[in-house]
């Protein structure tokens, strides 16, 4: 017998909300938050929205400041760096498992594909990056290896965060859906050497794009701690 899934506390549900709030930027960098307001937006009592609330501080998407406030922190350029080595790393393997697995089915994939290509015929990025979650967490699961992209998901709130800023621009999304459609080939090809490059390069985008951002819309980011700085943030 299959367990229930659990349902997810009012604290995770007020978590995940901020959290794409804070991603899409419609909770821009230093932006306020009010306990009051978010209350009443989720009609909740304090209790949660404080779990929650701490939750994203130990992200580093929220800073509490005793005295003065809770606000929405900038973008961090470490955290981005560091959320992009983890999924180098993690994410080359998996194609190159994917490459060696015979009989593979690919199916789930190529589906969630066809749904890219239609939102990126609408240029309809809100739902676009859902669906690359999607794609790639599809990867992890064929490679048996669900629980490590979970692992990449709780990291990577603030590669998100320009991988939103980056989605915006024009022709985007096409180019995202293409890169997907040649890492399927070359894993269906099963071009190990050719499935790594391609997530190299696919990968390797966003902080490209950060350090253009970097100096032309430096209000959207957080002046990070030097490397071994006690109170460094935590990658998330």
């Amino acid at each position: 017998m299959h367990a229930l899934p659990r349902k997810k506390s009012r604290a995770s549900e007020i978590y995940d909300a901020l959290r794409k709030l804070i991603v899409t930027l419609e909770l821009p960098p230093k932006e306020v938050l009010h306990e009051k307001d978010l209350c009443d937006r989720f009609e909740v009592s304090r209790t949660p929205l404080r779990e929650a609330l701490l939750r994203l501080a130990e992200h580093g998407l929220v800073t509490i400041a005793p005295q003065h406030g809770t606000f929405v922190s900038g973008i961090s350029p470490n955290a981005v760096r560091q959320a992009h080595f983890l999924r180098v790393n993690l994410e080359i393997p998996v194609v190159q498992r994917l490459c060696e697995t015979p009989d593979l089915d690919l199916a789930v994939p190529n589906a969630i594909l066809l749904e890219q290509k239609l939102a990126a015929q609408q240029n309809s990025y809100a739902v676009y990056m859902p669906l690359d979650d999607r794609f790639h967490q599809s990867l992890f699961d064929l490679a048996e290896l669900g629980g490590v992209w979970q692992v990449i998901h709780a990291k990577k709130a603030h590669l998100d965060r320009i991988r939103f800023l980056k989605a915006a621009e024009r022709s985007e999304l096409e180019t995202l859906t293409r890169q997907h459609e040649a890492i399927l080939d070359a894993i269906a090809r099963r071009s190990r050497l050719g499935a790594e490059e391609l997530v190299r390069a696919h990968v390797s985008g966003s902080v490209r794009f950060m350090e253009q951002i970097l100096l032309t819309r430096p209000e959207l980011f957080e002046a990070d701690s030097p490397p071994g700085t006690a109170g460094a943030e935590d990658p998330a």
